[in-house]
């Protein structure tokens, strides 16, 4: 086997190595004279250091990272990320982010824990990264404080990622955003820092992929209400948005978004869905408070619906009714929490008239979780009988039952009349 490795090229081995923590890539050197040379040409190095508590090891790992980034070679350092605990110090990041941009990387990312110890605190950036202009990437996660200077200017930069950071002040992250011209992709995760600010400003013309999460337990209430988020990107084509208690104001329509996934506990999300009309990918799980809307979404062909909201019985009838072109309908129960499987109240009605995507275009009908009660056997017999294109339907029934009386309710659909003579009917 060491025979084999030892014949690969330089490019391979690189390639192989790139995909290693740092601390791996440098032991190799022990494994073959020739790989001495060849690690220090490792375009990325990524290092971790364990969650470290013990000073004296700490510095163990501090020495080592100063030792590898200065033996590289590589003509450019593509990418740089760290993984450090409470020892890691403000001093000890800029020292490496300053070396990393003499080396010219592209790519930045930091995850930054404490674990709530409160003689640490956040680690700050040095004031030269806001102005680099050869930083195409940028990911801070966790106990890292934004101090975002006025000449903030990062021309390069496409992707930007905030997860639960801490802004020093209340204007710093819509003045870091001001400085990024080509910005293509935001990720801001608000869920353990949204009491600090109160709005959430995303004013970004030219932004292409844009993902708000607020998952926090508890509603996030400020001096004047609840905080917002606010979005002006009507260049979106990619839109995640889980929201549990917030409000969200919209400067104006996303005419452009094409995928969306949109998860809202509060009871007004008819505002967001309208503004992405031209929508052809979504996956919702809100309550179903949509019904007087009046909006439709006739480019929506792969809709998921989320059977963990209240009422997402009536939202699918409504879905239907409002989807001429739909060809691929799964229902599930998405990844976040708080998300369990709520069977139907009272009865399902369904559409008034057989909706136009069933007559039509719908020919995947999934169902993960089913669990074979009657109002839910009603929504299958419906799409059985109606959808006269349907070539697949994967029926999967909830794991809370036993394996005989699940195969026993899901047997029970075998016998229900289909429209489509070409169905194929698949249970587990």
């Amino acid at each position: 086997m060491m025979d084999r490795i030892s014949n690969l090229s330089d490019d391979l081995l690189l390639k192989i190595f790139s995909y290693l923590p740092t601390k791996y890539v440098v032991t190799t050197t022990l494994l073959s004279k020739r790989w001495k040379s060849v690690w220090t040409m490792v375009p990325r190095f990524d290092f971790d250091d364990g969650f470290e508590l013990d000073p004296s090891r700490y510095e163990t790992f501090t020495n080592h990272v100063g030792r590898t980034m200065s033996l590289r070679t590589s003509p450019v350092l593509e990418s740089l990320r760290f993984d450090v605990g409470p020892c890691c110090s403000t001093q000890d990041m800029v020292t490496w982010i300053r070396t990393g941009m003499v080396q010219g990387v592209h790519e930045l990312e930091i995850f930054h824990t404490e674990e709530h110890l409160k003689e640490h605190r956040p680690i700050k950036l040095p004031k030269s990264l806001y102005t680099y202009q050869k930083l195409e990437v940028l990911k801070l996660t966790y106990s890292i404080g934004l101090d975002v200077p006025v000449d903030v200017w990062l021309p390069s930069l496409k992707t930007l990622h905030l997860i639960s950071v801490k802004y020093e002040t209340k204007d710093c992250h819509s003045r870091l955003l001001s400085g990024c011209p080509v910005l293509e992709e935001l990720v801001l995760d608000k869920s353990l820092n949204s009491h600090s600010l109160r709005t959430f400003y995303v004013e970004m013309p030219s932004l292409q992929r844009l993902c708000v999460v607020d998952v926090c337990e508890e509603p996030n209430y400020g001096l004047d209400g609840l905080h917002m988020t606010v979005i002006n990107a009507p260049s979106l084509k990619y839109l995640n948005f889980v929201d549990y208690h917030d409000d969200l104001c919209l400067c104006e329509n996303m005419p452009e978004v094409v995928v969306a996934n949109v998860k809202v506990v509060y009871n007004s999300p008819e505002k967001l869905l309208g503004s992405i009309p031209s929508v052809k990918r979504l996956c919702l799980c809100l309550p179903c408070s949509l019904l007087l809307s009046c909006f439709g979404f006739y480019h929506l062909v792969h809709l998921e619906l989320c059977a963990a909201s209240r009422g997402w019985w009536d939202l699918l009838t409504w879905m239907l009714e409002s989807s001429p072109k739909l060809k691929v309908l799964k229902i599930c129960v998405c990844n976040e929490l708080p998300c369990t499987t709520k069977s139907i109240r009272g009865h399902w009605k369904g559409p008034s008239s057989v909706p136009e995507c069933l007559m039509s275009h719908l020919h995947t009908f999934k169902w993960k979780n089913y669990n074979t009660k009657d109002e839910e056997k009603k929504i299958v017999a419906y799409i059985l009988n109606h959808a006269r294109q349907l070539k697949i339907v994967g029926i999967s029934g909830s794991r809370y039952y036993s394996k005989e009386e699940r195969l026993k309710k899901l047997n029970e659909l075998v016998s229900l009349p289909r429209a489509s003579s070409s169905c194929q009917l698949l249970m587990d």
